[in-house]
């Protein structure tokens, strides 16, 4: 896959059966060994980068990712290199659902929600026959983003509910390989609490953006039947999806914690307090 931060661990062909996979051994530090690593003057940032440059270059470009991500499949060995462990379960996309992958992917950044709903059909997420348009309509995805901390907590729950609502009524799902690639995330969004809880979030998507466009930019185009100029980072549609307002240029991780918890603690406050 092209990437120098990650070691995968050679197999001994001699002792590999169809039952069990026996590979070199490596050593490293637990992924959650944040003093260890720092200690050894490993940079934690890196590693978090390293980590959602792979994976998403493995499913965009690729068509291949690591299906479970956890603490127990993966550690930083001493040099800062990323050791990759049990490919057990191993996500192949088909050339179009990889596509779609890219196309969901691009359009967050590019602010294009027609794209995205589009690639979620693709994905198997929405039915094939699925109304784009009024599903966006319904979402209110065609609508000035609003910023959830400035909602009540009863406004918020009934955003969410009137959301899934939606969403169930036109049989949305999760297939298989979302679901993979989602739990991933959930796991790279873990990760990057405990290794880089200052990384600035803003910041790194455009600077991985620009990384996919110097490295991958003509294919990109060429798959997706574009013009290298027809593709336009949208740095305000960006904030967008993390809920936040035009005039707002940084986010850390940290941030987006605290967020989180204030819509939670509203939500909950306003739950609570009808029963």
């Amino acid at each position: 896959l092209e990437q120098d931060g990650y070691v995968v661990p050679r197999p001994h062909p001699s002792l590999v059966t169809r039952r069990v996979l026996v590979m070199e051994r490596l050593s490293g530090f637990n992924f959650d060994d944040v003093a260890g690593m720092q200690g050894a003057g490993i940079d934690t940032e890196a590693v978090i980068r390293t980590g959602m440059v792979a994976f998403m270059e493995g499913a965009m470009i690729h068509g291949v990712f690591h299906g479970d991500l956890h603490g127990g499949n993966l550690f930083v060995m001493p040099d800062g290199r990323t050791a990759l462990l049990d490919f057990g379960i191993v996500a192949r996309l088909s050339q179009e659902r990889r596509l779609a992958f890219l196309r969901l992917m691009l359009g967050a950044t590019t602010n294009d929600v027609e794209g995205q709903m589009a690639a979620l059909r693709d994905l198997g997420a929405l039915p094939p026959d699925t109304d784009l348009r009024a599903v966006i309509s319904d979402l209110g995805l065609d609508r000035p983003p609003i910023d959830p901390t400035k909602l009540s907590g009863e406004e918020m729950v009934k955003e969410v509910q009137r959301v899934v609502k939606a969403l169930l009524g036109y049989g949305a799902r999760l297939p298989k390989e979302l679901m993979l690639y989602v739990k991933n995330m959930v796991f790279l969004d873990g990760a990057i609490a405990r290794l880089a809880p200052d990384l600035d979030l803003l910041a790194e998507v455009t600077n991985i953006s620009m990384l996919f466009a110097q490295r991958h930019g003509p294919r990109i185009a060429a798959e997706l039947g574009l013009g290298t100029t027809d593709i336009e980072f949208d740095f305000d549609g960006v904030k967008a999806g993390f809920g936040l307002e035009a005039d707002v240029d940084s986010l850390t991780y940290r941030e987006l914690q605290e967020r989180r918890a204030l819509i939670q603690k509203r939500m909950r406050h306003h739950v609570d307090s009808r029963r």
